[in-house]
């Protein structure tokens, strides 16, 4: 394993040396206000990371993908289970959730700043809207992988349906989950992005307008790189929290095994 890890680290590296390199060529082919060169970058993003309102900028764009999420989420592992349970409820609602992922989020956004205004809940909605179709259809196709001899079996030695919720459907749909959330916190970055650039003043997405404004483009690609690591690390967050989930409950099954 440790081998593996270490060829895939060599491998990034590999390639973020070949795309610096690209990088610092392009650069010197054009001026600065067109594609600032590496270096200069590198100390615009410094200079982000020591502003006094890099922070309170963060937190806000955070506190938005949070919120939609969390939404999406909840309401989805909802919706998914339940629709998931019933085959007449999933053949009916299942068009209408692809039919919401395919409208654009642009379209979206255009209708939230009219139903909401420009104080930063358009952001949350289409993040909400973009991402609760995503949960519901990942659960709803893991559904279909569940071992329906398990069922049967469940059935047979008459367990209620809230044991074989608990015992057999939820941690069937697990990597099912895990997939759609990862799915929906990608996709959540750049709506909340793309929201607040089009319609707040605050947060990380206004100020890659004002640099925009302000021909700014080395700020704009500094704030381009702080998004990248930010996504990388919730990516890394929801690992953990998965790898940590299943732990316990090999601990738990080891306790009850062990009494």
């Amino acid at each position: 394993m440790k081998t593996i890890i270490t060829r895939r680290n060599k491998s990034i590296l590999k390639t973020i040396i070949v795309l610096l390199a690209l990088w610092g060529i392009l650069a010197k082919m054009y001026s600065p206000l067109i594609l600032p060169g590496p270096i200069i970058t590198l100390k615009d993003t410094y200079k982000l990371l020591l502003s006094s309102d890099f922070i309170v900028h963060v937190l806000i764009t955070v506190k938005r993908l949070l919120i939609g999420l969390g939404l999406a989420i909840f309401i989805g592992s909802i919706l998914g289970i339940v629709i998931g349970e019933s085959k007449k409820i999933r053949d009916l609602f299942q068009p209408i959730f692809h039919l919401v992922q395919a409208t654009p989020p642009i379209s979206w956004l255009a209708l939230a700043m009219i139903w909401f205004g420009l104080n930063g809940k358009a952001t949350i909605f289409i993040v909400f809207i973009a991402s609760l179709p995503i949960l519901i259809i990942n659960i709803m196709e893991g559904y279909q992988s569940i071992d329906k001899k398990l069922i049967e079996m469940a059935h047979i030695f008459t367990l209620n349906k809230k044991d074989i919720l608990i015992n057999i459907t939820i941690p069937s749909l697990r990597s099912y989950f895990k997939s759609g959330v990862t799915i929906a916190v990608g996709l959540g970055w750049k709506l909340v992005i793309m929201g607040e650039v089009l319609s707040s003043n605050t947060g990380i997405g206004s100020q890659i307008t004002n640099a925009r404004l302000n021909i700014e483009t080395g700020k704009v690609l500094a704030w381009t790189i702080i998004i990248v690591i930010l996504g990388g690390v919730s990516q890394k967050i929801i690992d953990v929290l998965f790898s940590f989930n299943r732990r316990r409950q090999n601990l738990f099954k080891l306790v009850r095994k062990t009494r």
